[in-house]
């Protein structure tokens, strides 16, 4: 005799296997949606100059956001290579379209170097999302002067003059110092009036003036100075606008365009 089911106990069994096999679907969905969908800025570097690089040069493209002008740019992305033969050096630079905020600022900074030292470096905002390819001209670094007399780095700097005045003395008597350090990182630290300061510089961008200089972020400490306070004030912000220096026997000079900001004698 043949036994007749109730509908609903038919129906069970293949429900909860929909349910399993649902179940299943979704964990690998959810396993492939770990690894974002990325997006790809392509394009060329090239330079004008007829010369060809020494083996070993590495050409580096960074996708940067530069939406904060009192800190230095973030890295979203970047790509290194080894180039071979003249320009244009192909690049491509994958990266995560989540990451990108309309309200930020973004920009392609290409540089080439040998040895840790910069060759060549993009000096003009290149838009990252102008459309691919991106065209990125490098402009080639001047060399510093060679001198006889105390190197930049490592000498320990004694503030002369500040904003074409002679420079007075700090808390206790004590001169306004500047030391510029390039061991492992470049790093510039000294004594600014009343407190010590120290943070990042970097060697890079362009002048018809002098050699390319720029400091920032700086930390300072907050002691307390019944004098030096307008000195450390005035001292800091000169260094917030310095964007080239010139190195001449033992003096120092820091500039701002064609403008000298201040000079120093090496200690």
């Amino acid at each position: 005799m043949r036994t007749s089911w109730p509908r609903c106990m038919v129906r069970a069994p293949l429900f909860a296997l929909a349910v399993v096999l649902a179940g299943c679907g979704a964990g690998e969905r959810n396993e492939s949606s770990l690894e974002p969908e990325m997006s790809r800025i392509e394009g060329n570097v090239y330079y004008r100059e007829r010369m060809m690089l020494r083996p070993g040069s590495v050409v580096e493209v960074q996708l940067q956001d530069i939406s904060r002008a009192d800190a230095p740019a973030s890295v979203l992305a970047s790509v290194m290579m080894t180039p071979t033969g003249g320009p244009p050096y192909e690049f491509a630079i994958d990266y995560d379209p989540s990451s990108i905020d309309s309200r930020m600022r973004y920009a392609l900074r290409a540089t080439i170097s040998l040895d840790d030292r910069l060759l060549f470096t993009s000096n003009e905002y290149i838009d990252p999302f102008s459309g691919n390819p991106v065209e990125v001209l490098v402009q080639r670094v001047p060399e510093p002067v060679r001198r006889d007399g105390p190197a930049l780095e490592g000498a320990v700097w004694i503030l002369q003059t500040l904003l074409g005045e002679p420079a007075s003395t700090g808390a206790g008597g004590n001169p306004v110092e500047l030391q510029l350090l390039a061991e492992e990182e470049l790093r510039a630290a000294g004594f600014s009036g009343c407190n010590r300061y120290s943070g990042a510089y970097m060697r890079e961008g362009t002048s018809p003036h002098g050699t390319p200089i720029k400091f920032g972020p700086l930390a300072v400490t907050s002691m307390a100075c019944a004098e030096g306070d307008e000195l450390e004030r005035s001292y800091l912000q000169m260094l917030d606008r310095v964007d080239a220096f010139r190195l001449q026997d033992d003096t120092l000079s820091l500039l701002a365009g064609a403008e000298t900001l201040a000079t120093f004698r090496a200690r």
